[in-house]
């Protein structure tokens, strides 16, 4: 069993979350889970009353596995609304932080989503990632409220947040190698001194 879901059932236990990830978001995904699994698109309602008006027998394993796909979602927005919470059992846990360690977010988001708003949502990322940090980081303050944000612009939110972190670790890891390659350079210039004593004279 790995490390961090040995953490996990621990954590568990205290009804504490641990939310698996990266990137600004990060300790908003269970809401951004339960936001985009509760959300039904108006082709996916259409999809799933065609799917329902059919009699069991009449559907192929693609259109069954679609129907379970549907009822387990709203069984997963039910668990993740409990998730971290004490009364919450670790079996059930344990089932939704599994969930998020093996499923996509993003991949949710982009099924969700029409071809206009999926255009729409390219191009304000687009324009959003080509500007300065600063103006990166005012958007990102701006749709701070995941609940109050439109299906599109919390999408755009959650890629311009991941561009915005990535930006920041690369900067961050930039600053550390040019930290080590300078202190590389006064160990070997201290120990050079060291060795020759008229050094600077």
């Amino acid at each position: 069993m790995k490390l961090g879901r040995i953490m996990a059932e621990e954590m568990a236990k205290e009804g504490v979350k641990v939310i698996p990830g990266k990137g600004r978001l990060n300790a908003s995904l269970d809401t951004l889970w339960v936001k985009w699994l509760s959300y039904e698109p108006e082709f996916e309602k259409e999809r799933i009353l065609y799917l329902e008006s059919k009699k069991v027998s009449e559907l192929s394993y693609e259109e069954l596995n679609e129907v379970l796909i549907y009822k387990r979602n709203k069984l997963l927005v039910e668990l993740f609304k409990r998730y971290g919470i004490k009364e919450s059992s670790v079996e059930e846990y344990m089932l939704i932080y599994d969930y998020m360690n093996s499923h996509s977010i993003e991949e949710l988001m982009l099924a969700k989503m029409t071809n206009e708003e999926l255009r729409y949502a390219k191009e304000e990322i687009t324009r959003l990632s080509g500007g300065t940090k600063e103006q990166l980081q005012a958007k990102i303050n701006e749709g701070k409220q995941l609940d109050k944000l439109g299906m599109v612009d919390s999408y755009i939110l959650y890629v311009i947040s991941n561009i915005d972190y990535e930006r920041s670790m690369l900067l961050l890891n930039q600053k550390i190698e040019g930290q080590l390659m300078q202190n590389e350079f006064m160990r070997k210039r201290s120990l050079y001194k060291a060795s020759n004593p008229n050094y600077g004279e």
